[in-house]
């Protein structure tokens, strides 16, 4: 087995203090992936980790709570190595402090990630209805 390095090692004790302060919430579990971690609850992510960071899932309802707090989307290099943002954002550093405050935090971006669920379910679903409507024309 390879030996982690200093940066694995870090990113593991971060995630680990993460799980930690959101088990208050529940049973919040993580998943490796891409080089970082997504954070999940109730099977759906609502948050991801990078670089030793935590990026909090939003979307157009509640987006604007995060940039009037002055937080940071999460950016990547995408395509042809254009900056990609995706609906990701940090949160004040601050509420980590404060139950109340993170439990604002996480209550907003466990609701984004419900919403986000329930329109892929129904983009599945008008996708299976077209497709059925199709095979019983024919």
């Amino acid at each position: 087995m390879p030996k982690q390095t200093d940066s694995q090692s870090d990113q593991k004790k971060f995630l680990e203090r993460i799980l930690k302060k959101l088990s208050v919430f529940g049973n919040v579990t993580s998943r490796f992936m891409f080089g970082g971690y997504g954070i999940y609850f109730e099977g759906s992510m609502i948050a991801l980790i990078a670089y030793e960071e935590i990026y909090f899932k939003t979307d157009k309802e509640t987006v604007e709570l995060f940039v009037k707090a002055k937080q940071r989307p999460f950016i990547y290099d995408g395509k042809s190595g254009k900056p990609a943002v995706m609906s990701y954002y940090t949160i004040p550093k601050v509420s980590w402090k404060s139950a109340d405050s993170l439990k604002q935090w996480f209550e907003l971006s466990l609701g984004a990630a419900k919403r986000a669920s329930q329109k892929k379910k129904s983009k599945k679903h008008k996708t299976n209805l077209s497709i059925s409507t199709k095979v019983a024309k024919q």
